[in-house]
């Protein structure tokens, strides 16, 4: 478990308890499609080794992050989105009621810290909704750029979908 001195987050290994809580996560619209499915095929995905659990001052739960595949979306590989091995790919969700409080920056920036120090990289790449206009910005502000633009489908319906870039390090 590590908890810097300027975040006021610790990431640490996802336990079988905090995976079950996010299963049940549930956003508001537009964010629902988010949401996970309850199932032990998603609760074992959780439990795979590259998700980790993000626990806030009070110990609680406030998001998770993973990296590798887990962290792709499916129709970035037809868009050659994930072609080059040069980034690492991550992906990133907040506790539903955390959200929109602007807690994203620090969130955000206790992540990318986790996760550099722990794969030795400046050098990260992510994807979200388009639709997601508040974590775009946000991701803009940390120094990503956007890349990309494809398609791929949420339960069955199309979506479009924004690769984004970082290289480097920036002080959120």
């Amino acid at each position: 478990m590590r908890q810097s001195q300027k975040h006021p987050y610790t990431i640490t290994k996802m336990t079988q308890h905090y995976a079950e809580q996010i299963l049940f996560w549930r956003y508001p619209p537009p964010y629902d499609l988010y949401d996970l499915d309850p199932t032990q095929e998603c609760l074992e995905e959780l439990l795979s080794g590259v998700y980790y659990a993000c626990l806030g001052h009070d110990g609680g739960l406030a998001g998770y992050c993973c990296t590798g595949e887990e962290a792709r979306v499916p129709g970035g590989y037809d868009a050659g989105v994930y072609d080059t091995d040069a980034y690492l790919d991550i992906g990133l969700g907040m506790k539903p009621s955390l959200t929109g409080r602007g807690r994203g920056r620090l969130f955000l920036s206790a992540v990318l810290s986790f996760l550099g120090e722990l794969h030795s990289t400046e050098r990260f790449r992510l994807v979200v909704i388009k639709k997601n206009e508040r974590a775009i910005r946000l991701y803009e502000n940390a120094g990503f750029d956007p890349d990309q633009s494809f398609l791929s489908p949420v339960n069955g319906t199309p979506h479009s979908f924004l690769c984004m870039k970082k290289e480097g390090h920036r002080i959120l």
